[in-house]
């Protein structure tokens, strides 16, 4: 187990790290009328080739959490997905070591939209009709999650607009 300086994962983090934040359709194939729901994700990843997974390693001790796989394209994955590691250990630590390129405003946004997700995530899920469900949120977080998704855009990548999600 090798722990990183917190300033070297730090800027690995601002050329290599993704702070992502998905809206996400799910369909249901193994039950009867397929259902298709709905759900925000939200995770810290870093994916390089494979022949880099040592320094993948490396930030997964230094963090203390999240997990690594591998893909069959050869690439080495890092990722947190858990709500609580993300909350107590993630954001602390980047709280600490501070991101310097632009990353740090989609840092910014991504944790505004982790703490509404959070505040969220023992909310009450209604059965509303055959395949809908109806979660009772904090009247704006569903509009400011929204809004926190489209500001992220200008931090990504690849830009692209999602061919099934209904404009609100």
């Amino acid at each position: 187990m090798d722990k990183l300086p917190g300033d070297y994962v730090a800027g690995f983090v601002d050329g290599e790290g993704c702070f992502a934040l998905k809206f996400r359709r799910d369909v249901k194939h193994e039950r009867k009328g397929k259902p298709i729901y709905f759900y925000w994700d939200i995770e810290f990843a870093i994916v390089l080739r494979e022949d880099d997974g040592g320094i993948i390693q490396n930030i997964r001790d230094t963090l203390g959490c999240g997990k690594i796989s591998i893909s069959r394209k050869g690439q080495v994955r890092y990722s947190v997905n858990r709500i609580d590691d993300l909350l107590d250990k993630v954001v602390p630590f980047f709280e600490r070591y501070r991101l310097r390129a632009k990353k740090r405003f989609d840092f910014e946004l991504w944790t505004e939209a982790l703490e509404i997700l959070s505040r969220n995530q023992q909310t009450k899920t209604k059965r509303k009709g055959i395949g809908f469900a109806k979660v009772e949120w904090g009247r704006d977080d569903l509009k400011r999650l929204r809004e926190i998704q489209e500001e992220m855009r200008e931090f990504k990548s690849k830009r692209s607009d999602w061919k099934w999600i209904a404009q609100v």
